[in-house]
């Protein structure tokens, strides 16, 4: 039962557009609970604790439905490999089921995962320019907004290569981190 419940949960959190789940966090959070500023930035100068709570919700709503989404991959690929012959193996040798979860069945899931994480920067740097409009937040995102709005091309352009420099090398890290990972996979 609580499975099924997790999994339709992260189902919805899945498919909420960012931009409507950013907006109930303000709801709930902000004006209900009042734990969070609706909207806007406090500098880290201001001290720890304002900045924390500026940034608590966009980071939470920006990252939700990633989050969701590769807990369900991540399980969804553990439970394939717990059928494995290594996996019946290992517990017939007396390896504490940790172990086998830890070093074996999640080691060897880690390609599915990996690879979502690389190609959910892309969505996340994606939707940095939706959140930082809804939590008016002055960042990159509205400076690419502001630029295309401007016609500043030399801004859009240097936004852009250094996305594209920030998604190169993450998808190089997990790239090397496959051969680290998961032992069938050598270079």
């Amino acid at each position: 039962w609580l499975d099924r419940g997790l999994m339709a949960i992260s189902g919805i959190g899945f498919s909420m557009p960012a931009f409507v789940l950013g907006y109930c966090m303000i709801y709930v959070f902000s004006l209900q609970l009042g734990w969070a500023p609706v909207q806007g930035f406090t500098s880290i100068s201001k001290g720890a604790g304002p900045f924390l709570r500026s940034i608590a919700l966009p980071a939470a709503t920006l990252g939700l439905a990633y989050l969701v989404l590769i807990a369900r991959i991540t399980r969804a690929s553990v439970l394939e490999m717990m059928g494995e012959d290594f996996i019946r193996t290992a517990r017939a040798k007396g390896v504490a089921e940790r172990l086998v979860v830890t070093h074996h069945a999640l080691r060897n899931a880690a390609i599915p995962i990996l690879t979502l994480i690389g190609i959910g920067v892309a969505l996340l740097i994606s939707g940095v320019v939706v959140i930082e409009t809804v939590f008016n937040i002055p960042g990159v995102g509205r400076l690419v907004v502001d630029a295309i709005l401007k016609r500043d091309y030399p801004v859009i352009q240097g936004v852009i290569l250094l996305f594209s420099a920030v998604y190169v090398l993450i998808n190089l890290a997990i790239d090397v981190s496959y051969a680290l990972l998961d032992p069938r996979v050598r270079y």
